[in-house]
């Protein structure tokens, strides 16, 4: 009769988002940060960087490569051969001085030619021909010092060819407009950021969901005591973070190549680069997980979409190509003067880009978690698909 009263246990609070998201980081941490994972990451991440390593050319290369003005040697020895046999050959002094002539001038001239930060091809093309007139001009003011009369006249005869052959051959189509920094620029632009960073993000984050139904622990999932609009988003914000820091390393380690193979203005590119890309990957993770939901089949769709949405509407001169993710990042990186010369893009408002980059994800975000919420999935089902 005197007994105490039952003590009555409090029901433990349902945990908050914060402990929903630090458990679904733990559990990402744990999987991605696997030392056989990391080691296959290291390796893939470590493929494009050697591929712009081999065919970014080094500024020694290039110069080889791409010399604009003619070689002196050469060039003096054919003139001595023309002299000799109109019968008023050049003695040993004069070649040799009319060589040394040759060289600096054209040594001189090759270093004013080297390309400028965001330099467009029309003006690269103008600076060429005028420094081009300036170092023959030069050539035929010193060599009056070291030729006679008559073969005063025969060298301007020559030099004017001269000069002639190397304007026909800067204006031969072959000759890439964008210099030696443009295979950098389109691997990490073309290739990197509008190909390999929006299939990465879709890939990892439509697998989110589907990779539960694969394995049958959806259903884990969604029993324990948190909404299913909270779980999603907490699976999206912890894979979101994860992809951010490996396409981190990979931006870095690019721009690093890039370092190594003095590819100019790369300080002025980096800040914008990092920022768009901030921007990008949640927008292609959000995608990628609507995607997810949809269809088992999330990354041919996503291919569809590329094709119809970026590629195509994204390119129709006229308000509906706000739909397109792609223009808005472009929008961004034209305010970089190299790449405005490279790709010429129509010019945007920053603000609407960066505005359009943040309610992309809110709304693709908001459809994936109503339908993750209607939803009932069923392992055989699924499994059929």
């Amino acid at each position: 009769m005197n007994a105490p009263p039952p003590s009555i246990t409090a029901p433990k609070a349902l945990p908050g988002s914060f402990a929903v998201l630090r458990g679904v980081w733990l559990l990402t941490w744990k999987a991605q940060c696997h030392w056989r994972r990391l080691a296959g990451l290291a390796g893939v991440m470590l493929i494009l960087p050697a591929l712009v390593l081999l065919t970014t050319t080094s500024v020694r290369g290039w110069a080889r490569r791409q010399l604009i003005f003619s070689n002196s040697d050469a060039l003096v020895g054919g003139f001595a051969g023309r002299m000799a046999r109109q019968q008023h050959p050049l003695n040993n002094q004069q070649e040799t001085d009319l060589r040394g002539i040759l060289a600096t001038e054209y040594a001189q001239a090759e270093t004013r030619v080297q390309e400028q930060p965001g330099e467009s091809a029309a003006s690269r093309s103008e600076r060429l021909k005028t420094e081009i007139d300036a170092c023959g001009e030069h050539i035929l003011e010193r060599a009056q010092a070291v030729l006679d009369e008559t073969q005063m006249t025969q060298f301007r005869v020559f030099e004017k060819r001269n000069r002639a052959t190397i304007l026909t051959r800067l204006d031969q189509p072959s000759m890439p407009s964008w210099g030696r920094a443009g295979p950098f620029y389109h691997w990490l632009i073309d290739f990197y950021f509008f190909i390999i960073l929006p299939l990465t993000c879709v890939r990892g984050s439509g697998a989110l969901i589907r990779d539960e139904l694969r394995a049958d622990t959806i259903g884990f999932l969604i029993t324990r005591p948190v909404s299913r609009a909270r779980l999603l988003l907490a699976k999206y914000a912890a894979q979101t973070v994860w992809l951010e820091l490996v396409l981190l390393v990979e931006t870095l380690l690019l721009f690093g190549v890039g370092r190594a193979r003095e590819i100019p203005a790369l300080g002025v590119l980096l800040p914008l680069l990092l920022a768009a890309q901030f921007l990008a990957v949640p927008a292609w993770s959000a995608l990628g997980l609507l995607l997810g939901q949809i269809t088992s089949r999330y990354m041919p769709v996503a291919l569809l979409y590329g094709a119809v949405v970026e590629m195509g509407i994204g390119r129709i001169p006229t308000n509906i190509n706000v739909l397109s993710l792609m223009r808005h990042l472009k929008t961004i990186l034209s305010h970089n003067a190299a790449l405005q010369a490279i790709y010429d893009w129509p010019p945007g408002g920053m603000f609407t880009a960066i505005a359009a980059l943040v309610i992309a994800p809110i709304l693709f975000l908001g459809a994936a978690s109503l339908l993750f919420s209607l939803i009932e999935y069923h392992h055989a089902a699924e499994m059929q698909k």
